[in-house]
């Protein structure tokens, strides 16, 4: 397929963990079910021409344009939706992630300050008895004051000194233990709410994570279902279009192709950045791991004329801009991707699967690099330079 053009601007080097969540949700929910969950109302089907249409339109040269300028409109608008629907697939995605992050944190703050108030009911508990086992020895003399009941026992001078210096020190003791005591009730009472008061935010944060996680998988679900109407819809009204236009659907659609090509050169002109290439063919199926996606990029680029050297960047870059995974999102930019392409849809000129497979992701990044820069160290220069590629 043809190789795309794209948009790239400054970003900030590196994924933060949140995002990393949010594009682990991205591949979790792009996996968790079929696209028939979808509500009728996500996903608009269009009104496709029938084949008695076509032949129909066929007989008029003026409805036969009419016909084919419709097809093309419900073609651009299959691949207009797909990508929109995917874009946002992939927000929804991160959205979710950061929600869980924010989830995960403050279970980890309600857990510390639980164990800790539990430590501090504890100690509460320990001062107070110690506090209350001081007390009762002072009283045991039937509630008269210590001192004042041994000047009246009568005993000798000698022992009531020795007597009544113990009592000062028992007291000093008591006034101690019921401080200690007092602080630790109100150091316990003041954890147990903030306990409280963290464990409703956890409670609050969960249920926003639930319905954030919803939310993105009724958004993967309405991309997969653009992308199985696009695929069920593209070949047919290609193969219409080309008997309205008297040609073949191969040359329908290398001509639409070379139509978006010539949009995107000039959008890349007007940005001053982005690229396009040349023809190439669907990049097998590969799951979302770095050691493999670096593997499959290795035996890719010599179709290039690039080599070991060039490989070496290649690493260097994808592994600045997203460490190799299919599912790195930036939140400051909104580029995903292991090229980090922006947005992520315009990777979908290579493939429909380009928000989970590797080489579909790094069949178009090497075609961007190849158009853009000529090389990998040429792009990873650039990026040395200003920190984007």
């Amino acid at each position: 397929m043809r190789k795309p053009l794209t948009n790239r601007s400054p970003r900030s080097r590196g994924v933060s963990r949140a995002a990393a969540l949010g594009a682990a949700v991205i591949i979790a929910v792009s996996c968790a079910g079929p696209a028939a969950a979808v509500s009728p109302t996500t996903v608009r089907t269009a009104d496709y021409p029938s084949w008695d249409d076509v032949q129909a339109a066929k007989s008029n040269e003026s409805t036969a344009q009419a016909e084919a300028d419709r097809i093309v409109s419900l073609l651009d608008g299959l691949r207009d939706e797909s990508a929109r629907l995917g874009d946002e697939a992939v927000r929804q995605g991160a959205a979710a992630g950061e929600a869980k992050a924010a989830l995960d944190a403050q279970a980890a703050v309600a857990d510390t300050i639980s164990a800790q108030a539990t430590a501090a009911a504890t100690a509460a508990a320990s001062s107070k008895r110690q506090a209350g086992a001081v007390i009762a020895q002072m009283t045991r003399t039937g509630g008269v004051d210590p001192t004042l009941s041994l000047v009246l026992s009568g005993v000798a001078d000698d022992d009531l000194l020795s007597k009544l210096s113990a009592i000062s020190k028992l007291s000093e003791t008591s006034a101690q233990d019921l401080a200690s005591a007092t602080a630790a009730s109100n150091t316990a009472s003041a954890l147990a709410e903030q306990a409280t008061t963290a464990e409703a935010e956890r409670q609050r944060l969960s249920e926003a994570a639930d319905a954030s996680y919803e939310t993105a998988q009724s958004a993967s679900d309405a991309a997969d279902a653009a992308v199985a109407e696009q695929q069920a819809n593209r070949d047919r009204l290609y193969q219409q279009l080309a008997v309205l236009k008297n040609t073949t659907a191969a040359i329908e659609q290398a001509y639409a192709q070379s139509q978006e090509a010539i949009a995107a050169e000039e959008q890349r002109r007007n940005e001053a950045t982005g690229g396009e290439g040349a023809t190439s063919a669907p990049p097998p199926d590969l799951s979302a791991d770095p050691a493999g996606a670096k593997a499959y990029a290795q035996s890719a680029i010599g179709a290039y004329g690039w080599g070991s050297g060039e490989f070496q960047c290649l690493l260097q870059l994808w592994t600045r801009e997203s460490s190799w995974r299919v599912n790195a999102y930036n939140e400051s930019s909104g580029a995903y991707g292991i090229p980090q392409s922006l947005p992520g849809s315009k990777m979908a000129s290579v493939g429909d699967d380009w928000r989970t497979n590797a080489a579909t992701q790094i069949t178009w990044g090497l075609n961007y690099i190849d158009s853009r820069y000529g090389s990998p160290c040429g792009a990873w220069a650039h990026s040395e330079a200003v920190n984007w590629y």
